[in-house]
């Protein structure tokens, strides 16, 4: 099976043995009471890996599922196949130990349980890929920057990223400007409901003597999605920010 780019992280918690024959593992809320924050850290890092092109095999969904079954932080990649694309991997928990903690001692333990969990399978480019993610992570936390679309010509560039519940501005769409000819950087914000709309409302980047215009998909499954906008997304140039070139 051809190898798949890694899609998303999700967090689940199971009290027994995550295999064949015993029920499945459930959302968090009763060893684990998870954060405001708990989901969204797993979706900016499988996004960061995402754009970064790492890969698990086959499998495109990292299931964590935080164990009561297991000591304390043993880390076990279960042989329960529910989808050729879904791996659940096991880390041991103390519930009660973690309870006990402030919400944000409990982000820093979703984050660093990842990372482990993700050096556990991973080697060679994969072991990078995860050290280069969990270093920008530690600079950034939630306004780390996931890549999504460029374009460039002699005289301009556009770069568009995203951000994931960020704490300065939520989920929102960032869009750098370069004017090469007069060496002028801008940049401009877009807010999003959900990351996931970015690829259906931008596909194509235009520019005209004053604007950028983002273009969307068009399809009946991009339309229904694209309803909570207006689009295409103008922005005039004029009005976004300066900010120094790099």
């Amino acid at each position: 099976m051809a190898d798949r780019i890694l899609k998303d992280i999700r967090f689940y918690e199971s009290e027994k043995q995550n295999i064949e024959g015993q029920s499945m593992p459930h959302e968090l809320g009763k060893l684990f009471i998870p954060t405001n924050d708990t989901n969204y850290i797993g979706q900016r890092i499988a996004r960061k890996l995402n754009e970064l092109k790492y890969s698990y095999g086959e499998f495109d969904h990292i299931y964590i599922n935080l164990t009561t079954f297991i000591k304390e932080n043993e880390i076990i990649v279960s042989n329960r196949n529910i989808d050729k694309r879904i791996k659940y991997i096991d880390f041991g928990i103390d519930s009660e130990k973690l309870n006990s903690l402030h919400d944000s001692e409990k982000d820093n333990f979703i984050k660093s349980t990842t990372f482990k969990v993700l050096t556990h399978i991973s080697q060679n480019e994969g072991l990078e890929l995860v050290k280069k993610t969990e270093n920008l992570l530690t600079e950034f936390d939630t306004e780390i920057k996931i890549h999504f679309k460029t374009k460039e010509t002699n005289s301009y560039k556009v770069d568009i990223y995203y951000q994931i519940k960020a704490l300065n501005g939520g989920t929102k769409a960032i869009i750098e400007y370069k004017d090469r000819k007069n060496n002028i950087c801008r940049v401009g914000n877009y807010k999003l409901q959900f990351y996931e709309d970015i690829y259906t409302l931008v596909d194509t980047i235009n520019l005209t003597d004053d604007k950028i215009i983002l273009k969307p998909k068009k399809s009946f499954t991009a339309d229904i999605a694209n309803e909570r906008y207006k689009t295409p997304i103008e922005l005039k140039i004029e009005e976004l920010t300066k900010i120094n070139c790099h």
